[in-house]
């Protein structure tokens, strides 16, 4: 018995001896993103786009690489969301990942986009905050002033800070979530 309780205390002192020591304070950890291919600055064959991801309750610009500088591209971008780095800094989107959004006419400065019906149930806050995303990064192109929501092929009424409208809306249509400092259509930013 004696035997087995000295082979015992050994065999503890031997596993505590593995662990990792505790700590009289904690240490702050910094956490690195690992290379995508959302880069900051265009690439070789690529080109700089703006898109709007949202902060607290107000769109902030983010600056992509992008293959083009189109309404499709800017929608591909857009839905892919924030990077994990603009995450844990506070950035967020409100349009689900994966959301198919098709940009399905242009004609006269008005773009027309197709939505699926899940896009059209959002509810709250995140309503209006969708389709302003939508309208400030699609009107960042030149040939783009107003965009008009469609789901099946049908004119939908979106959220704008006056209420539910079924008409073409513009960035106006969306101040109360307008970025601080807000860019003009198609101009650069810093």
């Amino acid at each position: 018995m004696r035997r087995a309780l000295v082979v015992l205390l050994g065999l503890l002192l031997l596993v505590a001896g593995c662990g990792v020591g505790s700590q009289d304070r904690p240490e702050r950890l910094t956490l690195t993103e690992a290379p995508t291919s959302r880069a900051t600055s265009p690439g070789p064959g690529s080109v700089e786009v703006e898109v709007f991801f949202v902060r607290g309750t107000e769109l902030e610009a983010v600056a992509r690489s992008a293959p083009a500088q189109d309404p499709t591209t800017l929608l591909e971008v857009l839905v892919a969301g924030p990077t994990r780095t603009e995450v844990f800094s506070g950035l967020r989107t409100a349009i689900a990942p994966q959301t198919p959004i098709v940009p399905t006419g242009l004609a006269a400065g008005r773009l027309v986009v197709d939505l699926p019906v899940e896009l059209t149930d959002v509810s709250g806050g995140n309503q209006l905050l969708t389709f302003a995303q939508l309208v400030w990064t699609l009107t960042t192109l030149p040939s783009i002033d107003e965009v008009w929501f469609t789901s099946g092929g049908v004119p939908v009424e979106v959220p704008t800070d006056a209420g539910l409208t079924g008409a073409p809306v513009e960035r106006d249509d969306y101040r109360s979530a307008a970025p601080a400092v807000s860019s003009s259509p198609g101009a650069p930013t810093d």
